[in-house]
Parts: C-alpha cells; structure tokens; sequence
C-alpha cells in the first residue's frame, strides 16, 4: 500500500510539471502571437518593448551567395505600385538597380518594428545602385494618418496587391531582386536588415 502511495505522488506530481510546463510554452506562444496582432499605435509602452525586444531577439536575415537564376522577370516587370505622391511605377522601371521590396501594413506589429533597422540599411546604401521600395497593403487614407504619427523617412508606396509571382499572404515579407528584375532572395517575416551580410548581398547583385 505503502508502495502504492508514493508511486501515485510520483506520478502526479511529474503529471504536474509536465502541464506547467505546457502551459509556460503555449502562454509564450500565445503572449507573441497576440502582440504581432495589434496595431503598433494602440500597445502600452512596456508592451511595445516586449516586442521590440522579441523582434530584436531574433536571428539576422540570413543570406546566402548571390546567385543569378536563369528565370525571367517577365511575370512581375508590369506589376504596378502608385507612390503617395500619385506617381505609378512599375517594377521593370527599377530594372539596372538592386531592388529590396517589403511588403507592410501599419496595423502589421514586426512591419512597424523592423522600419528602423530598413532606414538604417537604405541610409548606407544611399550612394550604392539600389533601390527601396516599402509596399503597404493599406488604403491611402490609413498609410497617409499613421505616416502623419509615425513619419518614416522612406520610400512608401500603394499595393493593391502582391505581384503574381510575389506572395504577400503573410507580413512582413521581403524580397531581393537583382539588376535584371528577378528575384534572387525571400524572407518571411520580420529581420534584422540593417546588416554587413545584407549589405555585401545587394551590392553583389547591383554589380553583377
């Protein structure tokens, strides 16, 4: 009986830590998935932080060796974007340019987070072939008021959706392309761009 006893507490209380353990992993889990679902304006700062600190905690975008695939760009050389100014564009105008694309919301938490370190990589490069372009999914009206709180000092312009061969299901998503218009590099969700291997990448492929 005695026997009997101990082995029951044994086992409930590994039965126990077991559940608390699954629980810390799944609150984690869920403590993220609901920040990420916020609009950056409406978070408390100690909130804020926790997914600044999150976003700064992950790992670099990490690139591989520049490589020039034999695709075309045809599908996506007409794909068109309008900037704030009213100016429509299309992605073969930036063809004999490095292109970094990113796709973005302002109610996207990590879209917002990751603009500093994208101002930074723009700042470094702004005397290198290469051109930003920051896609935002919104209505004008939404990108014009939260530019008006927020400003960013980059190159923001209207998608009225993603480029046929350039899916923008999830947010933030980014893209490379080389000088010819094709796309050499993707990355879902949200990066540390401002970095000597993104940097050494672009200006590989402006080069080339």
């Amino acid at each position: 009986m005695r026997f009997s006893t101990r082995s029951f507490l044994m086992g409930l209380a590994a039965g126990a830590a077991v559940m608390l353990l699954v629980l810390d992993v799944w609150g984690r889990h869920y403590s993220n998935e609901y920040l990420f679902s916020l609009q950056p304006r409406l978070l408390r700062p100690e909130l804020q932080q926790h997914l600044e600190d999150y976003i700064n905690s992950q790992p670099a975008a990490h690139l591989p060796e520049p490589w020039l695939p034999g695709l075309s760009s045809a599908r996506h050389d007409g794909w068109q974007l309008k900037s704030l100014a009213g100016k429509p564009v299309t992605l073969g105008d930036f063809k004999g340019k490095a292109v970094f694309l990113d796709f973005w919301a302002t109610y996207c938490g990590p879209c917002v987070n990751e603009m500093a370190g994208i101002k930074r990589l723009a700042g470094s490069l702004k005397n290198d072939n290469v051109a930003f372009l920051l896609a935002a999914r919104d209505d004008e009206a939404r990108v014009r008021e939260f530019l008006h709180k927020n400003p960013l000092d980059l190159p923001i312009y209207l998608a009225s959706g993603a480029a046929p061969d350039m899916p923008d299901a999830a947010i933030p998503v980014t893209y490379l392309l080389d000088r010819r218009g094709a796309v050499v590099f993707q990355h879902i969700g949200a990066a540390k761009w401002d970095t000597d291997s993104v940097r050494v990448f672009l200006r590989s492929v402006e080069n080339r």
